[in-house]
């Protein structure tokens, strides 16, 4: 079965390890803005701003309204088959399987 990794890659992961942690001793500051606007990025994706109002705006209708088995427009149908002039051809398949 084949590693997940090469030594190539961890070679690598570990030179951007190195880097990151360099660049983080030497400049705290030029690091920290690039990972505000990805935590903000990240917040903005996992809580959607079209969902902050619109949750609130439905518990309140849910909570003031409920609806009944009167409130229902529906109606039961009931479905009969029409037989029609057209006659069966016996070579034709059939339409539905």
């Amino acid at each position: 079965m084949r590693r997940r990794f090469t030594t190539v890659s961890y070679i690598i992961f570990g030179l951007i390890a190195v880097g990151i942690l360099a660049k983080l001793w030497a400049h705290p500051g030029t690091l920290l803005v690039p990972l505000i606007v990805f935590g903000v990025i990240f917040l903005l994706y996992k809580y959607p701003p079209s969902t902050w109002r619109g949750n609130q705006m439905y518990k309140a209708f849910t909570a003031t309204k409920r609806p009944t088995a009167n409130d229902r427009r529906t109606r039961k149908a009931k479905f009969k088959v029409i037989k029609g002039s057209k006659p069966d051809d016996p070579q034709e398949p059939p339409k539905y399987h």
